[in-house]
């Protein structure tokens, strides 16, 4: 596999101190910027399914993240993950009416590399 374009994305969840949602936001921030065309153009794939996708993230309680549902942003490929202690928390309003349990918010950042065979 070559590697073709690495991207970076924050994601941040402001109220209710979701890792995953935060993890989830990071890897869309990511990739809505990225345009694959060359995927095609350059590399001469016509299936984005063989496509090898590579995502790390880095937030404050990576055993919290729920994979599979990071994973389901990306709209195609075959998709990895890794999940290491990273990231933030930083202070908000309390809002409990939004799930919060605490003033905290969590920022998760994430590199998402694409590699074409």
């Amino acid at each position: 596999m070559r590697r073709f374009i690495v991207e970076v994305g924050m994601g941040v969840d402001q109220h209710g101190q979701n890792n995953t949602r935060a993890a989830e936001k990071a890897v869309q921030d990511a990739i809505h910027r990225s345009c694959l065309c060359g995927i095609r153009e350059v590399a001469g794939l016509t299936d984005p399914s063989k496509l090898s996708i590579e995502v790390l993230i880095g937030c404050p309680n990576p055993e919290s993240v729920d994979r599979e549902r990071v994973l389901k942003v990306l709209p195609f490929g075959q998709k990895k993950i890794e999940v290491r202690p990273g990231g933030l928390t930083g202070k908000t309003v309390l809002v409990p009416e939004l799930g919060d349990k605490t003033d905290d918010l969590v920022v998760a950042n994430a590199v998402v590399t694409v590699y074409v065979p």
